[in-house]
């Protein structure tokens, strides 16, 4: 498989190594309509990433198998067309993997705990950025699942 060609999807891959945050993504994500599949690890995502197409990978950012930025290097490297979303459970750290992310690559970042709107906006604008082409503007012929309302302020 060609894993820089892109393919009309509403598929999410989230990698993580916390069985939590898998089930709340899956259970959240698939009632908005997208279709997810999850893994722990960054060997089951290079394994998944070369059965199927993805338009996002939502990913953890300290695995026990590699971090990060070595798997955001391997997405270069491999030319995986996916969109990608950072996650987090730290706050800020000069030090932290997410730092030397954003000076290479610059891909944007969820901290855990979510805001559930923050995840649902994240999702639609990799979605619109991977659909996107030059002629067409981004594609309108495949209908995007919606982000919750905004709800009111307290």
């Amino acid at each position: 498989m060609n894993l820089s060609e892109k393919e009309k999807n509403h598929k999410i891959l989230v990698v993580d190594d916390e069985a939590d945050v898998l089930d709340f993504l899956r259970i959240y994500l698939n009632s908005l309509g997208w279709e997810v599949t999850t893994v722990s690890s960054v060997a089951e995502a290079r394994e998944e990433l070369d059965r199927d197409r993805y338009f996002l990978v939502l990913t953890d950012i300290a695995m026990p198998d590699m971090d990060g930025y070595e798997f955001m290097c391997y997405l270069q490297e491999k030319q995986v067309a996916s969109q990608v979303v950072l996650m987090t459970g730290f706050g800020y750290n000069p030090r932290h993997t997410l730092v030397k992310i954003n000076k290479a690559l610059r891909y944007p970042c969820l901290f855990k705990p979510f805001d559930r709107i923050k995840v649902a906006e994240s999702i639609l604008v990799a979605w619109n950025e991977y659909h996107k082409t030059p002629a067409e503007g981004g594609l309108t012929d495949v209908p995007v699942p919606q982000a919750e309302p905004t709800p009111p302020p307290a």
